[in-house]
């Protein structure tokens, strides 16, 4: 017995020894590096601007019952289902800001739809009954009535064949409208929304227009600032060239202009030059007798030009005056048939020195 009192005491203390030894070992042990984190800085604000640009409506997380949601059903008219479910919608929900789900069954379309401000605090979330509108993979045959009880109100949709209505209450009077609804349909089935039954069905998220027409906006808004970024560096672009070209012709234009005036320059120094020159007097006199005789209706024979003095004879008309033959500064040298022959002195003296040889 005292073998085993002495064996129960060295297990106790050994027992009472293995605590230390293990926080020892645990002190003594090198503290864990802390865990290495990526930083999420640009991650996040990376994801933060596809979800302002592309708005993607993110997982769906939730099974959520809206208590306000609504639902009905409308003629479909092919290629305007979204139209037609938006205007019945915004009408039931008395709001242009709605969440809408609708199936397209036998030319009609049936629809569930909810205010945008009612799942605010569900953003993620999608209502199991939108799994079971007619002409979905999970809806049983009509008529059937589906139910969900929470915990202080529940809520019903009855499907028809042509008609679908939602009913919200206690869970009592619920289930009193829905025993009594499937009694007036032919005991039509009556299906209990519960977590299991919920889990087999497909999520549908919902649709908001409203929603997408901002997302629209936001992507519209951002292509007009790029390209209003793109028309900027295009007209930089033309601009940086027209310059170019415009210093370019103002150098050639100041060549241009630099020639013409020295074009310019070299025509008047002739001016000058013909100004100054013997020979315009010379023209200026042989104008002048030409202007005369014209006026005497005479015509000149001879003209020429003799170490620097000229000479002339011309014809003119008989009954032309001395007077006005010496105003031309002309004399009367003889007489023919055809009129009166003129000349001035060194002509006179020519012919003379002719009839003298």
């Amino acid at each position: 017995m005292a073998v085993d009192i002495k064996n129960f005491i060295q297990r106790t203390l050994q027992a009472a020894k293995a605590p230390r030894e293990l926080d020892d070992i645990a002190a003594a042990a090198p503290a864990p590096a802390p865990p290495i984190t990526a930083s999420k800085g640009v991650i996040s604000s990376v994801s933060s601007l596809a979800k302002a640009l592309v708005g993607t409506t993110g997982a769906i997380e939730e099974a959520y019952f809206p208590p306000d949601v609504v639902g009905g059903t409308c003629p479909r008219v092919v290629g305007e289902e979204e139209e037609i479910v938006w205007n019945a919608a915004a009408e039931a929900c008395d709001s242009e800001r709605v969440h809408v789900v609708w199936q397209s069954f036998e030319n009609r379309i049936w629809y569930l739809a909810v205010k945008a401000s009612d799942i605010a605090s569900h953003p993620n979330s999608w209502c199991p009954f939108a799994a079971v509108l007619p002409g979905g993979r999970e809806a049983r045959p009509a008529p059937t009535c589906y139910t969900n009880y929470g915990e202080e109100m529940a809520t019903m949709m009855m499907v028809t064949q042509d008609s679908l209505q939602i009913f919200r209450g206690t869970n009592l009077v619920v289930r009193a409208k829905a025993e009594r609804t499937s009694r007036e349909n032919n005991n039509a089935l009556i299906v209990e929304m519960v977590p299991d039954t919920i889990a087999e069905l497909t999520p549908i998220p919902w649709y908001s227009v409203s929603l997408f027409e901002d997302r629209a906006r936001r992507v519209i808004a951002v292509a007009a600032v790029l390209s209003s970024i793109t028309l900027t560096g295009l007209a930089f672009l033309v601009w940086f060239f027209a310059s170019l070209s415009l210093v370019s012709a103002k150098r050639d234009l100041a060549d241009t202009q630099r020639n013409i005036q020295n074009k310019v320059t070299d025509l008047m120094a002739m001016v000058q030059q013909l100004h100054a020159s013997p020979v315009r007097d010379q023209l200026a006199k042989f104008g002048d007798l030409n202007e005369g005789l014209l006026d005497l209706n005479g015509y000149l024979e001879i003209y020429e030009l003799k170490n620097g003095r000229e000479r002339w004879r011309a014809v003119v008309p008989g009954n032309v005056t001395a007077d006005r033959i010496n105003a031309i500064g002309g004399k009367t040298i003889d007489t023919k048939p055809e009129g009166t022959i003129i000349g001035n002195a060194a002509e006179i003296d020519y012919e003379a020195g002719i009839g003298a040889r």
